[in-house]
């Protein structure tokens, strides 16, 4: 278990990477540059993170971190309602606190993708809402919840990738994902739910990019 004083200058030089990417690009952060922003030595951050990819990964979890919080204190009691909250609250959270930078890095790298997914929690919790949702009665136990979110997250995958690369906008990736939870859905919906997954799908029709082009 890390200190506290070496928990400071795991954050110190995360908020100092970040900075540095939002203004720099990923392309040119070094560990010897970042040990020059952050006032540190070089051997400091290989002790904390072990090599650049270690850095990237740490940089993205602390930002994970603070989206299961949100994720975690959703305000919605309806569990279809829920499972909307949980998606949006997690694209708003990464759109605001992860630099697109780093996204793209993780997002072209399955390595490193595989080393997120180990430790976000707050997909296990959108896996739940399914699940709650199931057991209340809103979908069918046709298909498995963890299921139903991977074709998601496939699609999500996809849009994350064109948003990174400047194809969509922070709208237009919160939509499509908002949409893609919404079809797997519609696959499970009971005649009671479909109805209102179906609406909402239809809402999101003027914000949501084509997944291909032409």
């Amino acid at each position: 278990m890390k200190s506290r004083v070496q928990e400071r200058t795991s954050r110190h030089v995360l908020d100092a990477a970040r900075t540095y990417i939002e203004t720099h690009g990923l392309e040119q952060l070094s560990m010897r540059r970042l040990a020059n922003e952050a006032g540190v030595s070089v051997r400091t951050l290989y002790n904390h993170f072990g090599d650049k990819d270690g850095l990237l990964t740490a940089l993205v979890q602390s930002s994970l971190d603070g989206i299961d919080v949100a994720v975690h204190h959703l305000s919605a009691t309806d569990p279809i309602e829920r499972i909307w909250e949980a998606i949006a609250v997690s694209i708003d959270k990464t759109v605001a606190e992860v630099p697109k930078a780093v996204v793209r890095a993780v997002v072209m790298d399955d390595r490193l993708v595989d080393l997120v997914n180990v430790r976000w929690t707050g997909w296990d919790l959108i896996v739940a809402e399914i699940g709650a949702a199931t057991r209340a009665g809103a979908l069918r136990d046709d298909i498995e919840p963890a299921l139903l979110a991977e074709h998601a997250a496939m699609v999500l995958f996809h849009l994350q990738r064109r948003w990174t690369a400047g194809e969509l906008d922070d709208a237009g990736l919160r939509a499509g994902a908002l949409h893609a939870f919404d079809i797997c859905l519609l696959a499970v919906a009971q005649p009671r739910t479909r109805a209102r997954i179906l609406e909402h799908a239809q809402s999101l029709t003027g914000q949501r990019p084509r997944l291909t082009e032409g």
